[in-house]
């Protein structure tokens, strides 16, 4: 399995997971909007005025839903665009291109630091070679914690 689907499976996973804490929100509020319903239609003494700058509150909270789920819904989107162009490769090999520009064409870094730069570099590739290593090796501990949205949740009966 390559660093690619690795990313996208924890991103479906934490799309997942926001679902599930968005969907149970929206659950909560809504018990809390019925029963709030419930004690100012049987409270005496509130006025007209009242009740509709409640409705206008209740409105105001459910746009302000509405607006953060397409926000979260339009972020994934444009992250599994992101990953599914390669683009991930591109952004490492521009960085690296950039970085190395820098090194050459500054010629008044000192050659001790140019050099300490240098074996930073080397140092940093070869922990990014071990941890892409690691992470092949253990990949499978990762799969079974994955999402599989084509089946659905049952609870078992003892």
């Amino acid at each position: 399995m390559n660093n690619k689907e690795i990313l996208k499976q924890t991103i479906d996973f934490h799309k997942a997971s926001f679902e599930n804490c968005f969907s149970m929100m929206l659950m909560i509020q809504g018990q809390a909007e019925k029963l709030l319903k419930t004690f100012i239609d049987r409270t005496p003494g509130i006025s007209e005025e009242s009740k509709n700058v409640m409705q206008q509150w209740s409105s105001t909270y459910k746009k302000g839903i509405d607006d953060l789920k397409k926000a979260m819904d339009d972020g994934y989107a444009k992250f599994e665009a992101f990953i599914d162009n390669n683009a991930t490769v591109m952004f490492q090999d521009q960085t690296e291109k950039m970085f190395n520009s820098y090194v050459n064409q500054v010629n008044w870094i000192p050659p001790d630091l140019k050099k300490t730069i240098e074996e930073f570099t080397v140092t940093y590739k070869k922990g990014c070679e071990d941890f892409k290593k690691y992470v092949d090796e253990n990949v499978w501990r990762m799969e079974k914690f994955t999402p599989d949205t084509k089946k659905p949740v049952t609870k078992k009966r003892k």
